[in-house]
This record gives structure tokens, C-alpha cells and sequence, in this order.
């Protein structure tokens, strides 16, 4: 069977997917993402003291519409799932009420990915999975936020207990909310394709804050045009659209299929190091196209009004609430972890929030990880990454604490430590992804053959290192910062980031 067989969605642009050359899919996925951008503008001005009624009913209509011009039958799907969900959120009892979504949706979501997997190629790059796993983050995210909510009656220990799960707002969630408000939260257009995973509470704030906040009448507190984040957004995911137009023929993935072949070139002549400069463009190129995808979406919200974040100490309006990456971050990130949470950075808050928070501390990392993977698919490939980035993990914050301290008593000395701490990071999350992006497991183990899996063996190595000393507590911390003011930033992030764990994961 052909492409076409397997698509759903619109025919009415294969002239223009004729014309450049891009798959009908992704050219009907450009088209809703340029429209739903264009209607965004709707919501700050003629529809902005609208009724939340209306907002929500705009925001549900025009993500139905997209789905169905993009998926055609399969966006029954994305009517299934919420339904389904929400009959649950209304029978089942508090306390349990995350956990059996989370199971429920995840097993919906995985049915999908098999059936994907098992009978559809690779031939198309846009199906209905994608959705689906947005709309698993939020009926999952809402669910644990009601179950916290509703369960803990004590005003102070509630906020403590949320407070562990990095959501300080959820404590506003005390009831259900009604099926208007719940369909069109999990299928509102402005994040519905790609993400990011848009929180209960900053939807609701976003739908109802214009009309209920009474400080909004003075000019000193209104909120700033979006205007300058929305072009500079656009412009970037303009400019990774390109780069990856300009190289996607240049590193194409297929050659590194090749080396499952003994007679391929790749395999024959290629050197470890070359191969490695080549896996680093080939799966750049790859990224280019999450950025592309990402920064747009992000254009999406803040030009509706999603995403206000406060000003900067200089005074300029911060609209990175939605943010989903952090590009240079993670392109010039020094250590794994700086690079993990640069990373489809609100997944990581829905996996915090859902995984490492919850159930005892022994297992957290791995939670995060085994959640992680199953919820991008059943592919191989995912499998190798994340058991690579689990152990790359540990065994990062392992040296880092050890070997650190010996490079911070002179400049050159700290200098020569982020170079090679730079280095060592892209290495390792070059050879962490190639897997991931090649989803199969032959060329994948003949990737890391092709490595002796040195890197795998190094990790697990480093893992064995002793900690010298116990992790410090709040007051140490506290302490240290009172007696030395002018303890770096970075050595405060990394004390507290030891005290209170919060794995960062996408």
C-alpha cells in the first residue's frame, strides 16, 4: 500500500504537495498551524471581554476543525479519548482518580502506536498519535491536580502537598470542571497538533482573566502586546524550517541504516569519529524539525494571550510560559542536565508532575524514563535512548560532583571544565539519540557497535563512584548562602537541585 492509502486527512492543497515537493501531511499541517496562528489574533481583540462561554466554544470548534481537515476519520480519536476520560473523572473515586486515567489513557494512547507501528510506515511523519499524546498530558495532568485538590481537606497541608509536585497553582482546582470547559481544554487549537501541554489552570486563565482581573482598568498593569515574542518566534521557526531544508539532503538519516550492511561504504570506510560528526548533523537536522514545530505553536499561544510570564529585571515582558525549548540551551548545554531541561521543557513539568513525583524515591528516575518511553511509542530505538539517558543521567550527576570542585579554584582551570564538559555533552547525547530518530534496533546496535558501547560501559562505570557526602539539607543550603553571598548561582541550582530532585526528562 502507498502513502495516500494510509492518509485521512484533506486533499484539497495535494496541488501545492505536488508543486514543492513536501508530503501532503506536513503541507496540511503548515496550513492549520498558519491559520490557527492567524486566528489566535482573535482572542486579544474582538473576542477578548467575550464570555468564557464563548471562548471556550471558539477555541473547541476550531480544534475539531483542524483535526479533522488533518486526520479526516482518525480524529474520532481525539473525541474518544476525552470522553472517555472525563466519564471517568466523574465516576471514579478522588483518591484514585490520576491513577486510573493515567492507565486508561496510556493503554488508549499505546493501542494507537501499535496499530501505527504494526501497520503503517514511515512513509508519513503525521498521524493521529501526535494529538493524542498532548491531549494524554492533559487529562492526565488535570486528573492528579482534581485528585490532590479534592482529597486533602486541610487548606495548609493541600498547599504542601502540592507544593512536592511543582504545581503551586493546582491548589485552585476543587472541582470538576463542566463538559464545555473539559473538551475544550483538552482540544483547544493552539496547542492541539504538537503541543506544548498547556496546564488546567493557565487555560482557565487565559479564558476568564481578562474579564476578572479589575487591575487590568490601569495602564500600569495591563498586559504588554505579545507583538515583538510572536515575530521573533515566527522568525525562528522560519529560520529552522530553512536549515533543515538546506540540510536534510546533505545528512539524511538513511545512511546510517547502512550499517547493518557489512559491504556499505558507511561500515567499510567510515571512522568512529566521522560517523559520530555525521550522526551530530543527521540528527540535528531532525531537531531542526521539532524547533520549527515547537517555536510556532509557542507563536501560536502568546499571539491568543497564552504565555505571559512576568518582566525581566530590565523590564521587558517575558512570554515564556509556553515555552516548550530552550534551543541554545540545549545546543550549548555544558552537562546532561542543563541539556535534559532545556528539552520539550513542558513534558518535562507533566512528567515530573505525573512520574517522579509520585510513589517512593527509589524508583523515580526509572518511573520517568519507563513513562517517558512508552509514551512516545513501542519502538526499539526509544527503548535504547531512554535506557542510555537514564544511565548517562545518574552517571553525569555522579562525576559532576565529584570532579567539579577540583576545576572551580582558577579561571583557566574552570574554563577548561566547561570546555570539556561542552564536549563530553554533545558527544553523549549524540550517541543517546541516533537510536531514538532511527527507531529501529538492527541499524541502531550497529550504531552503538560501531562504538564498541564504550560510552554504555563508561556510564555504568561512573555509576559506582561513592558520593563522598551526604546531600545537604535546606538549612545547610540557607546556611551556605548567608555566610557566602556570593555563592555562585550555579552552585546554589545544583545544591538544591541534589536536595530536592527534580529529574527533568523529555
Amino acid at each position: 500500500m502507498t502513502y495516500y492509502d494510509y492518509y485521512d486527512g484533506s486533499r484539497i492543497f495535494l496541488f501545492i504537495s505536488n508543486k514543492v515537493g513536501l508530503p501532503l501531511d506536513l503541507v496540511n499541517f503548515l496550513i492549520a498551524q498558519v491559520a490557527a496562528l492567524c486566528l489566535a489574533r482573535l482572542f486579544r481583540k474582538p473576542l477578548r471581554y467575550a464570555s468564557p462561554e464563548f471562548r471556550h466554544s471558539v477555541c473547541l470548534v476550531i480544534g475539531l476543525t483542524m483535526g479533522y481537515f488533518c486526520f479526516g476519520r482518525q480524529a474520532i480519536h481525539l473525541s474518544v479519548l476525552p470522553m472517555l476520560t472525563y466519564t471517568l473523572l466523574k465516576s471514579v473515586k478522588h483518591q484514585i482518580m490520576g491513577n486510573v486515567i493515567l492507565a486508561v489513557s496510556m493503554i488508549y494512547l499505546s493501542c494507537l502506536h501499535l496499530h501505527r507501528q504494526i501497520y503503517h510506515t514511515a512513509d508519513y511523519t503525521l498521524d493521529i498519535t501526535g494529538p493524542l499524546m498532548v491531549i494524554t498530558q492533559r487529562v492526565t495532568s488535570l486528573a492528579y491536580s482534581l485528585q490532590d485538590s479534592l482529597t486533602v481537606k486541610d487548606l495548609k497541608s493541600k498547599a504542601t502537598a502540592l507544593q512536592t509536585t511543582g504545581g503551586e497553582d493546582l491548589v485552585k482546582i476543587e472541582k470538576i470542571p463542566s463538559p464545555l470547559e473539559y473538551f475544550a481544554f483538552t482540544l483547544a487549537f493552539q496547542t492541539l497538533m504538537c503541543g506544548p501541554v498547556v496546564f488546567y489552570t493557565d487555560y482557565i486563565k487565559f479564558i476568564e482573566g481578562a474579564r476578572v482581573d479589575e487591575l487590568e482598568k490601569s495602564a500600569d498593569t495591563k498586559e504588554p502586546s505579545p507583538r515583538t515574542a510572536v515575530f521573533y518566534k515566527v522568525a525562528g521557526s522560519l529560520a529552522a524550517a530553512l536549515l533543515y531544508l538546506t540540510l536534510a539532503k546533505k545528512y539524511p538519516l538513511t545512511v546510517l541504516e547502512e550499517l547493518t550492511d557489512p559491504t556499505s561504504e558507511v561500515s567499510r570506510s567510515w571512522s568512529a569519529l566521522y560517523l559520530l560528526w555525521y550522526a551530530y548533523l543527521s540528527t540535528l537536522v531532525v531537531r531542526c524539525k521539532y524547533y520549527h514545530a515547537w517555536l510556532l505553536s509557542e507563536a501560536i499561544c502568546n499571539n491568543c494571550g497564552m504565555g505571559f510570564n512576568g518582566y525581566n529585571n530590565d523590564g521587558s515582558p517575558k512570554w515564556d510560559k509556553m515555552s516548550n525549548i530552550d534551543i541554545f540551551g540545549f545546543e550549548f548545554a555544558q552537562n546532561f542536565r542543563i541539556a535534559i531541561a532545556s528539552w520539550n521543557k513542558n513534558t518535562n513539568a507533566w512528567l515530573r508532575d505525573v512520574a517522579y513525583s509520585r510513589g517512593g524515591a527509589a524508583w523515580r528516575t526509572a518511573r520517568v524514563y519507563a513513562l517517558s518511553a512508552v509514551w512516545h511509542g513501542f519502538h526499539p530505538g526509544y527503548y535504547l535512548t531512554f535506557f542510555a539517558g537514564g544511565i548517562f543521567t545518574v552517571a553525569a550527576r555522579k562525576i559532576r560532583f565529584v570532579a567539579r570542585p577540583m576545576f572551580l579554584d582558577s579561571v583557566p582551570k574552570k574554563l577548561f571544565y566547561d570546555s570539556v564538559s561542552f564536549i563530553t555533552t554533545r558527544v553523549a547525547m549524540t550517541y543517546a539519540t541516533v537510536p531514538f530518530v532511527l527507531l529501529h534496533l538492527a541499524p541502531s546496535l550497529a550504531f552503538y557497535a560501531k562504538f564498541y558501547y564504550s560510552l554504555h560501559f563508561i556510564a555504568l562505570g561512573a555509576m559506582l563512584i561513592p558520593e563522598k557526602a551526604k546531600r545537604p539539607k535546606p538549612a545547610v543550603v540557607q546556611e551556605q548562602q548567608s555566610k557566602s553571598p556570593t555563592l555562585s548561582k550555579e552552585a546554589m541550582e545544583e545544591s538544591l537541585e541534589e536536595l530536592n530532585g527534580k529529574l527533568k526528562i523529555s
